[in-house]
Formats: C-alpha cells, sequence, structure tokens
C-alpha cells in the first residue's frame, strides 16, 4: 500500500475525539477532587447497620473506596492518553489511508473504553447515577453517553473525509 503525507490534525473528526477524551479525563478529575468522592467524609466512617443486612457489606465504604477512585481517575488519564496518540498517529507518520483510518478506529474504541465502563456500573448491586444527598446534578449517564457519542461521531467524520480523499495526498 502506497504511504501518503501525514494528515491534517485539525479536522472535525479529530477535533471532537479530543473534545471527547479532555471531557472525561480532566472532567474525572474536576468532579471527583471534592467532597462527593476524594473527600467524602462519608468513606472514612462505616455505617452502622445489622451484621444480617445485605447492604452492611455493600454500604460501608472504606478508605479502599478512595484507592479505586484514584485508580479509576488515573485509568481515564491513560486511556484518554492512548486514544489521543492513536487519533494523532496518522497526522505524524506517514501511513497508508487504510492504515490511518484503523489508527482513528483503535482511538475511537480506547476513546469509548472509560465512558463505556461508567455506563455499565449502573448494573452492579448497590449502585445509582449519584448519591441521595446530592440535589442537583452529580449524574454522569448522560456525559458518558455523550462522551461515546462524541468518540463514534468523531470516527465517522473522519472515516468520511478521508474516504474523499485520493491516496496520493490528503
Amino acid at each position: 500500500m502506497a504511504s501518503t503525507a501525514p494528515q491534517p490534525w485539525f479536522t472535525p473528526g479529530r477535533v471532537g475525539i479530543l473534545l471527547g477524551n479532555l471531557a472525561y479525563s480532566v472532567g474525572a478529575f474536576a468532579a471527583d477532587f471534592n467532597e462527593t468522592h476524594v473527600y467524602n467524609p462519608k468513606w472514612y466512617e462505616a455505617p452502622v447497620l445489622p451484621e444480617s443486612s445485605f447492604l452492611s457489606k455493600l454500604d460501608s465504604t472504606p478508605p479502599h473506596a478512595r484507592f479505586h477512585n484514584g485508580q479509576t481517575m488515573t485509568l481515564g488519564v491513560m486511556l484518554s492518553s492512548m486514544s489521543l496518540y492513536l487519533s494523532a498517529r496518522p497526522c505524524f507518520t506517514r501511513m497508508s489511508k487504510e492504515d490511518a483510518l484503523r489508527s482513528v478506529l483503535h482511538g475511537a474504541i480506547v476513546g469509548s473504553f472509560y465512558c463505556a465502563a461508567g455506563l455499565s456500573a449502573i448494573f452492579y448491586p448497590g449502585t445509582d447515577w449519584k448519591d441521595p444527598d446530592i440535589a442537583v446534578g452529580g449524574e454522569q449517564r448522560f456525559l458518558f453517553a455523550g462522551v461515546v457519542a462524541l468518540m463514534w461521531i468523531g470516527y465517522g467524520l473522519e472515516r468520511w473525509r478521508m474516504g474523499s480523499v485520493k491516496e496520493k495526498g490528503v
């Protein structure tokens, strides 16, 4: 396959993928470094529930919960970084149009993982979209669904743009 000149970076598709990645990687730190997550006082003290209660195991959130919160925030940054690398790789490397499209596809897939996992979290026992004491906002389902959609719209726009590109140029 013939190698083409590097692709342009600022295309609608790649910008969409960039914005989606920024939304969940930077957004996770902005949303979680406060009293609802990392500094949540409820995560320091376990509630008193009957020993036989199934919820006693689900509702007691020891400091290890903060560990997993940190783990997921860092995972979001790592997935976002890999997604951006894969999406931008055709801009800095000579490769065939097919390889460039495949790289952007992989970027959209990796970029979707974090938010797709967030959408699936509601299926675990004892979970909810937000804590009952949060009156306004806090739900992530629309943000997560929006980011997944943005990744795939970005890929679709890039596929459409590159589909109309001749193999010899951009």
